[in-house]
């Protein structure tokens, strides 16, 4: 449950970051554009914690098993970002906070 969490947090937020990317989703939740360098930014730390969020979890088992496991772990992300740009855009920075809380909490448990 705990490796859930962990891939599924980090999952989120990379999904979370990438539509920062994105300049429809920037004007939701940031009311405004960003700029390139802020926009080239988004999109390299929402890949690099997805590339993450992968290789976590490849370090579980069998390659075959885990690669499965992350597509369907990243789609229930998907589908929460998705949910939350849709219906709670204004509330989408807590959101965000909460599950990098979460993560953080996550992370914990498990290294204690």
């Amino acid at each position: 449950m705990i490796w859930f969490l962990i891939i599924w947090t980090l999952a989120t937020l990379g999904f979370f970051s990438l539509a920062s990317s994105m300049s429809k989703h920037q004007k939701q939740i940031f009311a405004k554009e960003l700029t390139l360098q802020q926009t080239r930014l988004a999109t390299t730390v929402g890949w690099l914690l997805l590339i993450v969020s992968l290789l976590i979890c490849l370090t579980q088992g069998h390659w075959s098993t885990e690669i499965s496991y992350w597509i369907g772990v990243i789609s229930f992300a998907a589908l929460f970002v998705g949910l939350c740009l849709s219906y709670f855009e204004q509330k989408i920075k807590n959101i965000a906070v909460s599950v990098l809380l979460l993560f953080i909490f996550s992370l914990t448990l498990h290294l204690i």
